[in-house]
């Protein structure tokens, strides 16, 4: 049985029920079954946690992942959802650096004993060679990684290249990401 993989930019997380064919069933789950996925993920979902709604995070039969801007306002955003009779992540992280902490916890990914980790983090070499710090690489809400039995799966809203002013953010998430 082979496993189908959706991604998705929506420019907004609402914005799909816009169209056809999801204009007329505006449920998560029904776009779900509609794409017949077992993993979807949605780069730039353009919202806060504040504004997260229960049929956005309690979509029947599937579980998420989400990583949200911490500082701007409807900008960038990831969210991975994985049905949960076919799939289930052993782990999830948010970032790519490993700085972050899981909820509840005041440790960072990075520093989880190595059974809880997914692994593969920058060095520190690698973190100091960036312009821009860790923490605000991670902080835009680009990057889910979730652990499964046979993979790991990276959902990744990538920096545009629009102009000058935001070449050093691109290139170091860039350059984080191919250590990671």
């Amino acid at each position: 049985m082979g496993l189908r993989i959706t991604t998705w930019n929506v420019n907004g997380i609402r914005n799909p029920f816009q169209y056809q064919p999801w204009r007329d069933k505006k449920t998560f789950a029904s776009m779900f079954d509609i794409l017949e996925a077992d993993i979807v993920i949605f780069q730039e979902t353009k919202i806060q946690r504040k504004d997260l709604r229960d049929d956005m995070v309690l979509v029947p039969g599937w579980d998420c992942y989400f990583s949200l801007p911490k500082h701007k306002k409807g900008y960038s955003g990831v969210v991975i959802y994985t049905r949960q009779s076919v799939c289930a992540p052993i782990r999830a992280e948010e970032g790519i650096t490993g700085i972050l902490s899981p909820p509840n916890s005041s440790k960072s990914f990075l520093d989880l004993p190595k059974e809880q980790q997914i692994g593969g983090y920058p060095t520190n070499a690698q973190l100091a060679s960036s312009v821009v710090d860790a923490a605000t690489l991670d902080s835009e809400g680009r990057c889910i990684i979730l652990e499964f039995p046979a993979f790991v799966l990276l959902g990744v809203y990538s920096p545009a290249n629009r102009n000058e002013t935001r070449d050093d953010f691109r290139l170091g998430f860039l350059d984080v990401l191919d250590a990671r």
